[in-house]
């Protein structure tokens, strides 16, 4: 029926339009489909934000150390006593990493050292790594020309509270100056 004054007039008037409750139900359902993915993806990378960080402080602690490190000149003799016999791998007498009373004077003064919560070169505690970990090997190893007896191979092991390591390897070569 219409309710327009003039029959002819019902005729031009376009059909009413609208929405029908099982298409309202249906878009809801979709659109709550699409945003519970959403949120399990947004949830999913949440929880998982602080792996990264934690790996990334575990590699920079091994970048770290393995660069003090390789600032270190790998002479053949011990600075400190340039007479006496050649440098051995591991820390002469009264050589530590914070250098009281000796500083760690060459690469293979490293081999063997390790520490539980990172420490500065001069001893500091580094606040809010506690819970990680670092150590050091060192092994005299051939590399192309050099021989075994100059080389070096220096291997850095950072781990994290998560209990994941990084490592990190160097390769040094002797000279005589």
């Amino acid at each position: 029926m219409c309710a327009a004054p003039d029959e002819h007039l019902c005729s031009r008037l376009p059909p009413q339009r609208g929405t029908t409750l099982v298409e309202v139900i249906l878009f809801i359902l979709i659109v709550s489909i699409a945003v519970t993915a959403v949120v399990n993806a947004l949830s999913v990378a949440v929880r998982q934000s602080a792996d990264p960080l934690i790996q990334r402080q575990t590699l920079g602690i091994a970048e770290s150390l393995i660069q003090e490190i390789d600032n270190q000149p790998y002479a053949q003799k011990d600075p400190y006593n340039s007479a006496g016999p050649d440098d051995a791998i591991g820390p002469e007498v009264g050589e530590t990493r914070a250098g009281s009373p000796l500083p760690f004077d060459n690469p293979n003064d490293y081999s063997g050292y390790s520490e539980s919560g990172i420490v500065a070169p001069d001893g500091t505690s580094v606040a809010g790594l506690g819970t990680y970990s670092a150590s050091v090997t060192a092994t005299q190893q051939a590399m192309g020309n050099v021989p075994a007896s100059d080389g070096l191979l220096l291997v850095v092991t950072a781990t994290g509270p998560d209990g994941q390591a990084v490592t990190l390897t160097s390769f040094r070569a002797r000279y005589a100056p």
